[in-house]
């Protein structure tokens, strides 16, 4: 009995020592991916800020420019499971994600959908993807790249750093690691891209805003960003943004400028405390698996395999002791007459 005792427990201790050895390793593989249909809304605020009203240009204000507004931008991010890339058990997700930025009178002044296929362990946006596009309302571009970070961090995040796609430059650009901070009790890294001012597009607009007299005169857009993020490393997610976006319409003949948004946008409380509780629950899963899980399971199954070995062996010496004291006793004795003899 204590022999196959000792072999289960012996086969049990094997199982737990290579189980904690594929947790960190096979498992954590394939767990860490990012998901095919996320549900993830961000909102940050602004006060203060500068906007540009076309509906103001169309009543033929003088002064189309408002400094005081309110601003609050809405980003939604979503999967779409239908697309060609998508597997279930895939390494490519398709993400739509759409940004709606308006007034404290609900007034629409900016909209922007995106589609983009994203490597579920790189957090990398896909230059080839069949159904990606970019769509802000006056244009809709298909055939962009949007290669570069999107909307996350890959796991095991490191201090160094990354490009990240900015949906308004139409580009990866550098962000830097900028250095550590607790966010609401969570370690977090803060990453920096600076965005120098850059022309997107051009815009008509009447020339008289731009120091011209009658008609309309095509300007340039003019764009400029320094985005902070705070990220939390294990999972790379993002749990905290920054934006001071300024952006202008220049008239080439001039040089006149018109502001059309400039301000600092921030998370708002609430989005950050909703994203550090689900970045601090999905670390502690990451955590238990590549840390406490195995630990366990090492120390259970090695405590396991020395009992099994014990109960073996003991099992062993007992079941030759007992054979032997039993040879002893049916051995039957010499005949008087031989001893005798």
């Amino acid at each position: 009995m204590r022999r196959v005792a000792g072999v289960l427990l012996i086969a049990l201790g094997v199982f737990a020592v290579t189980l904690g050895f594929m947790l960190p390793t096979v498992v954590y593989n394939r767990l860490a991916v990012a998901p095919l249909d996320p549900d993830a809304e961000t909102v940050a605020q602004g006060t203060n800020v500068t906007v540009l009203y076309p509906s103001l240009i169309a009543q033929g204000a003088a002064n189309p420019v408002r400094t005081d507004v309110t601003v609050t931008a809405r980003r939604v991010v979503s999967g779409k499971l239908d697309a060609p890339e998508v597997k279930l058990n895939g390494d490519v997700a398709l993400w739509r994600v759409g940004l709606v930025v308006e007034d404290e009178k609900s007034t629409l002044i900016n909209a922007v959908e995106q589609w983009v296929c994203v490597d579920r362990r790189t957090a990398e946006g896909q230059q080839k993807c069949t159904e990606q596009k970019i769509d802000d309302g006056t244009s809709v571009v298909t055939d962009v790249n949007q290669a570069g970070l999107a909307y996350k961090f890959p796991f095991n995040t490191e201090r160094k750093t990354y490009t990240f796609f900015d949906v308004t430059l139409h580009k990866a650009t550098p962000i830097v690691y900028d250095g550590d901070e607790t966010i609401n009790g969570l370690k977090t890294y803060r990453f920096l891209q600076r965005i120098e001012p850059t022309k997107v597009d051009t815009r008509d607009v009447p020339a008289a805003l731009l120091g011209g007299t009658t008609g309309a005169v095509t300007a340039d857009r003019m764009y400029q960003n320094a985005r902070r993020v705070w990220v939390e490393p294990a999972t790379g997610q993002i749990v905290k943004g920054s934006e001071e976006v300024r952006q202008w319409l220049v008239n080439p003949a001039n040089g006149r400028g018109l502001p059309v948004l400039q301000g600092t946008l921030t998370w708002t409380p609430q989005t950050i405390q909703r994203q550090v509780d689900d970045a601090k629950k999905n670390a502690d899963k990451l955590n238990m698996l590549t840390n406490t899980a195995p630990l366990v399971l090492w120390i259970v199954g090695g405590v396991m395999l020395i009992l099994g070995i014990f109960l073996t062996v003991m099992g062993s010496r007992s079941g030759g002791s007992v054979h032997r004291h039993r040879g002893s006793r049916t051995q039957k004795p010499e005949p008087a007459a031989a001893r005798s003899a």
